[in-house]
């Protein structure tokens, strides 16, 4: 016992070590894409407002012109809503409003080693806590505005509530993960499978079925449909073997504990029952992997972090782990916390590059004098939700076909001159100028001037149109 404590103690200290190096290295990270969407959703949040605000409601009723591309919000009864549900939002707003990016990063970094704490109750098996600490590279997200610890937290404490048999509460939160992160029905669903027997899992299907019921009836009276707006919204599926390739390729290099567990799986082939059931993870696994319709973000096999603990309780079993560690697992767990290690100060790298060029981006966005920017390139929208807040009007342009709604947009709002932002080759190019019907004097909007942002690494052309 007394050599478990001091191994738990080593690889936490470890863990503390590298989240102080890693605060202080990533302090200058900006919220880019997603994470953007989800800092924007909690400043609206500490103002109380939980849909996505649009200036262009009246003139652009279908949300033609909003900043997002449509797989990011559904539209109901006039609203935008958006697809990341508002419960991360309310949580961590009162953080952010009290202590900024910093707050929320030291609160997911406490969540995250309680959540590791409960797992340890459920086996009292230090190297199964120290796996999952050190199994993967889930820990980057403790540094991004994202949702992923907290649901990780969740999927954690669900586990811990099932081994406790209070089942039902157990099947109350996994419908409520399941809700607000669809493809974590995965984990749920299996759950069961990696305890014994004697757990109630009847009721616990009982209570998921009959939450997943009513939250249905919920959702078609308050957003028009009996699904998750996350799995309403989710992109159109094709299989492309690329995407497919990629995700087992950032797999097998971001969770590790893959390989540990292939390796016992063989050694656990004489177990019969135990053999079906490992071979049905990895069966889930690759089935996730082939359908999966992109590689979840971030460039991290995010789709498969939430099959992590179950990897770790299977493998907990397959071994028969003592709670006294053996050099061997000490080794091992060495080597894997290295290695994690490693990784992460690669993404980090990654990271920083990205936020570099969010960052000169934006700075170079909001010397443009014009209130109203119009975007054909998502990415740079949502690099531009920052200047929401200095009332910047920002408008995506998704499809050539739209071109006539700009102009009732700019009408409507009596503009006298626009911003066009586009990365050549320009997918939806605006032309020279544009026409505006029904006019009796300056009745067109000109090119006056392009020109390439400066300090932005990337060729981005802003092109001026004035109303003449």
């Amino acid at each position: 016992m007394e050599q478990s404590k001091k191994a738990i103690g080593f690889f936490f200290g470890l863990a503390i070590l590298a989240f102080g190096f890693l605060l202080f290295y990533t302090k200058q990270i900006e919220p880019f894409s997603d994470f953007a969407l989800i800092e924007w959703q909690i400043k609206l949040a500490n103002q109380g407002i939980f849909h996505l605000p649009y200036q262009n409601h009246l003139e652009d009723p279908n949300f033609h012109f909003f900043p997002f591309p449509s797989l990011f919000f559904h539209i109901q009864n006039g609203s935008a809503y958006s697809t990341f549900p508002n419960l991360y939002p309310i949580l961590f707003s009162p953080l952010y409003a009290s202590f900024g990016l910093i707050g929320i990063k030291v609160a997911q970094f406490v969540l995250f080693f309680f959540s590791i704490y409960l797992f340890y109750q459920i086996n009292k098996n230090a190297i199964s806590a120290i796996l999952l600490l050190s199994g993967s590279t889930i820990f980057i997200y403790i540094f991004l505005i994202h949702e992923t610890i907290l649901f990780f937290f969740l999927e954690i404490l669900i586990l811990y509530l099932y081994h406790n048999r209070r089942t039902g509460l157990s099947g109350f939160l996994a419908l409520c993960l399941v809700w607000m992160r669809p493809e974590m029905i995965f984990a749920v669903a299996f759950l069961p499978f990696c305890f014994s027997e004697k757990h109630n899992w009847k009721r616990y299907w009982f209570v998921f079925l009959i939450t997943g019921i009513v939250f249905s009836i919920v959702n078609q009276f308050t957003f028009g449909t009996f699904v998750p707006i996350r799995f309403f919204k989710k992109p159109e599926y094709q299989f492309r073997p690329e995407i497919a390739f990629y995700l087992f390729k950032i797999t097998l290099e971001q969770i590790p504990i893959i390989f540990l567990f292939i390796i016992y799986l063989v050694k656990s082939f004489k177990r019969k029952e135990w053999f079906y059931r490992n071979i049905s993870l990895l069966t889930i696994t690759t089935i996730i992997i082939l359908i999966s319709p992109n590689t979840g973000g971030h460039n991290t096999p995010r789709y498969l972090f939430g099959l992590i603990p179950l990897y770790i309780l299977l493998l907990r079993t397959n071994t028969n782990i003592e709670n006294k560690i053996s050099k061997r697992w000490i080794l091992l767990c060495l080597a894997l916390s290295i290695y994690s290690l490693v990784t992460l100060w690669n993404q980090t790298k990654e990271l920083k590059k990205i936020s570099k060029f969010q960052t000169n981006t934006l700075e170079e966005l909001t010397k443009i004098e014009d209130q109203i920017l119009v975007f054909n390139n998502s990415d740079f929208a949502f690099v531009a939700l920052p200047l929401l807040d200095r009332k910047k009007n920002l408008l995506l342009l998704q499809n050539q076909n739209h071109r006539e709604n700009l102009i009732t947009i700019l009408n409507a709002k009596n503009a006298s001159s626009f911003t066009f932002l586009e990365l050549p080759p320009s997918p939806i190019p605006i032309g020279e100028t544009l026409k505006l019907p029904g006019c009796n004097i300056n009745c067109e909007f000109r090119t006056i001037e392009t020109k390439t942002l400066p300090n932005a690494l990337l060729p981005i052309k802003a092109t001026r149109y004035k109303r003449m």
